[in-house]
């Protein structure tokens, strides 16, 4: 039996293409603006597809919003190792600086909106895949409570990337992504001297 073939397959393919293309945009949008900022419509003329289509293929803007996240995410857990934290670090600040803005995963941090099961996504995805294995790596090197020092690391991470490209701190705008992780991996390595001295 062969792979059907005629309109029913062409409108599948299409229908993917769209679905495909409301998520991308939806990433660039609320990655760049936030939840609260970016309407269906936005989202709608970034894809070249009716912003109505979300609700088809999505449910609604908060469900697009946390596909969002979760695409996110599935990309951070193919990057560095967390635990290495200059390496992650660059990693995600040339993610950022190419794309002008902190991405969907820390505006769903930072939102305080309409999108709060987006918002605890993100957080435990963060947990997951980047306080854990750095406070693993804390408490190996001796560190005194690993796990409160790696959400203080990563917040700073955080904080880093949505304030690079907002323009208020000068000279963060003009370090490059591995002076910043040298930066944040010495100050790991410092946490973790200061308990076994």
């Amino acid at each position: 039996m062969g792979a059907p073939s005629g309109p029913s397959r062409g409108r599948k393919r299409d229908a993917d293409a769209t679905r495909a293309a409301l998520l991308e945009a939806a990433r660039e949008l609320f990655g760049r603006h936030g939840y609260e900022a970016v309407t269906l419509r936005d989202i709608g003329e970034r894809a070249g597809a009716d912003g109505s289509l979300v609700a088809r293929y999505f449910g609604s803007k908060a469900a697009l919003y946390r596909s969002a996240v979760a695409e996110e995410s599935r990309e951070v857990a193919a990057s560095p190792e967390p635990a290495d934290l200059a390496s992650f670090t660059a990693y995600a600040l040339e993610r950022a600086d190419l794309r002008g803005a902190p991405g969907p995963l820390v505006q769903a941090l930072l939102s305080q909106g309409h999108a709060p099961e987006a918002r605890v996504s993100a957080a435990e995805e963060m947990r997951a895949r980047l306080v854990a294995p750095l406070a693993a790596r804390l408490a190996e090197q001796g560190a005194e409570d690993p796990e409160a020092r790696a959400e203080v690391l990563v917040s700073c991470l955080a904080g880093v990337i949505a304030l690079r490209s907002s323009g208020l701190f000068p000279h963060l705008a003009t370090l490059s992504p591995e002076a910043v992780g040298a930066m944040l991996e010495s100050a790991a390595l410092a946490q973790g001297a200061e308990t076994v001295e």
